[in-house]
């Protein structure tokens, strides 16, 4: 990572000679890194190596491993993808799942409550259009807060913009749920897979 800050082309933006240069070293830190990650040391350092022990590999990955997933316990290494959060694989899938089931449960339950209880009450049906447009108008504004395209907004201050903005946010919660699908089944640390 020092290599890269220090080396990096966009630095060097006005001078186009050193740009060349750097976007040259660069491909050879960039190809030492891909070594690296694809040839693990295979000798162990320290008490390891006078015990006689190998060091504990992830289970995915087959790589030497940095750290333990704080949910599980099992050994996360370099390129498992929940890295940042000490989570493996299989832990950062479900809280994905359950991020993406609360956003659109969180979005499609006021909605339905809202019709059902003014069916309920007996409203008008265009009492009720008006009420399901500024639900939707107030999902739209979270989903261009959430994007950070609330600086769009300036342009899309009529009201239909924020309504459409609403219905894009429950279609895309419940494209991203069927994506994500069932959360990974999960084995416990001391059993096998």
């Amino acid at each position: 990572m020092a290599l890269v800050r220090q080396h990096h082309p966009d630095r060097f933006r006005l001078d186009p000679v050193r740009y060349r240069q750097q976007e040259e070293r660069m491909k050879l830190i960039n190809q030492a890194y891909e070594w690296a990650l694809s040839h693990p040391p295979t000798t162990t350092t320290g008490t390891e190596n006078r015990q006689g022990a190998s060091s504990v590999l992830c289970r995915e990955h087959r790589y030497p491993a940095i750290g333990r997933c704080k949910r599980c316990g099992a050994p996360i290494c370099l390129n498992c993808q929940g890295i940042r959060q000490s989570l493996c694989n299989r832990d950062l899938q479900r809280a994905k799942h359950r991020r993406v089931r609360g956003r659109a449960l969180r979005e499609w339950i006021p909605l339905i409550l809202l019709i059902a209880l003014s069916r309920l009450f007996g409203f008008t049906a265009s009492f009720v259009l008006l009420l399901v447009a500024a639900y939707l108008a107030v999902i739209g504004v979270q989903e261009l807060i959430r994007h950070r395209w609330f600086g769009c907004l300036a342009l899309l201050l009529l009201p239909y913009s924020l309504v459409l903005a609403g219905i894009w946010s429950l279609i895309e919660s419940l494209r991203e749920w069927n994506a994500v699908g069932a959360p990974p089944n999960h084995a416990k640390p001391g059993s096998p897979g």
